[in-house]
């Protein structure tokens, strides 16, 4: 399963503020009125005594969307490359009444025993991966041989709408920018899967925004760090 954001720096996911602006506008002015946290988890196979292991955990608003429905019975290993993402991560969670384990994992360079999780999400993460092969490779490596691998993205001409207007107005003020299309999107996120997965499907999550203020739009602007 796979529906980003152009990284413009390598400081932008040091600490979470940027990330929650993203995060902003999907939560506040999505036409969907199931939230995709839910969506994606439903995907998961719910089988008791599951090894979960998430890469990129963010601020771990996944798990807390999802709190009432983890199977007591689940480990649970969250990840990040950012040790502010992770400490956001701890905070969000921590009136959760479950254990979770949190661990700075860089995905290129994965060091848990071979097939260890039978559960790997990577949630709007893969395509900040500079060397996605040996990730993937790695993914693989430690993936029960019956285990599901989750990696959500996005497709390349999502927030097009949003997009066209940074354009325009970079434009009036002399800059010319186009994003470049993620590196591992719905559209070329398929071809790099193949060659580590024979089972692979995709599932779409139907959604559009309906914004109708002008500060989260602003604040969405300024998170990809294009003005300092």
């Amino acid at each position: 399963m796979f529906g980003g954001y152009a990284l413009i720096n390598s400081d932008q996911y040091a600490n979470s503020r940027n990330y929650e602006a993203r995060l902003f506008l999907n939560a506040n002015f999505r036409t969907n009125q199931d939230s995709k946290a839910k969506w994606l988890f439903n995907l998961f196979p719910k089988k008791e005594n599951q090894n979960v292991l998430e890469l990129g955990c963010g601020t771990g608003l996944f798990w807390l969307a999802n709190r009432h429905s983890i199977p007591k019975s689940w480990q649970l290993t969250l990840t990040d490359y950012s040790e502010g993402m992770l400490e956001e991560t701890k905070k969000t969670l921590s009136k959760v009444e479950r254990k979770f384990n949190y661990e700075i994992v860089n995905a290129e360079t994965i060091r848990y025993p071979d097939r260890t999780f039978d559960i790997i999400l990577a949630n709007n993460m893969l395509y900040h991966i500079d060397d996605k092969e040996k990730a993937l490779a790695h993914i693989k490596r430690v993936l029960t041989n019956d285990g599901y691998f989750i990696p959500a993205t996005q497709e390349k001409n999502d927030m097009i709408e949003l997009n066209r207007l940074l354009y325009a107005y970079l434009e009036h003020k002399g800059t010319v920018l186009r994003f470049s299309e993620r590196s591992f999107s719905l559209d070329n996120g398929l071809d790099q899967l193949k060659p580590y997965f024979t089972k692979i499907a995709v599932k779409r999550f139907k959604n559009s925004l309906q914004i109708t203020e002008v500060d989260p739009i602003i604040n969405y602007f300024l998170a990809l760090c294009l003005f300092k």
